[in-house]
């Protein structure tokens, strides 16, 4: 965690929401996963150092798994730095940006705390949470910009969602439901 410095908040929301690519909502996950993207936010605003709590810190990963994970790993960041340099960089450096983000990861990441059983109500906010973390941590002012777009997606995605909701409830003949 030391080497990865104010980064590792980055990683680790990016890390935590990759499982929510898929269109089914995994029951029971999505709001403590949210509620530690919004924590890792908030720390990476105040460019605070990534720590791990002290009980976890002297227990032994299996070396196998991990040179798995680090193998793996390494072919995806080989993948994305083709596509992913900084650029615009007042969009990661700037602090009124930086609240921006923090926004917009912290709206993304209520979205994805939601327990809603409906399918893409997590894979929407998750793809703007690692997009975002995707441009900040390469600092790539392209992909932040695709992450503001994608945050305008899930706002009319949500807002779509509770209009369909509101006006089937709406309906005279729902009133028996």
């Amino acid at each position: 965690m030391s080497l990865l410095g104010d980064m590792g908040h980055g990683i680790l929301a990016l890390l935590l929401c990759l499982f929510f690519l898929q269109p089914i909502p995994l029951p029971g996950v999505s709001t403590p996963v949210g509620l530690i993207v919004v924590i890792l936010a908030v720390f990476q605003f105040l460019n605070y150092p990534a720590w791990i709590p002290k009980r976890f810190q002297q227990r032994p990963l299996p070396q196998k798994a991990v040179s798995r994970i680090v193998e793996v790993a390494e072919k995806i960041w080989t993948h994305l730095e083709k596509v992913l340099r900084p650029r615009m960089l007042f969009l990661n450096h700037t602090l009124g940006f930086r609240l921006l983000n923090l926004c917009v990861i912290f709206v993304s990441a209520l979205f994805l705390s939601l327990p809603l059983p409906i399918p893409f109500t997590n894979t929407v906010p998750a793809i703007v949470i690692i997009s975002l973390s995707l441009g900040q941590l390469e600092e790539d002012g392209l992909m932040v910009l695709f992450s503001y777009l994608m945050t305008f997606v899930m706002l009319g995605f949500f807002y779509s969602l509770g209009n369909g909701i509101f006006s089937f409830f709406q309906r005279p003949w729902a009133s028996s439901f």
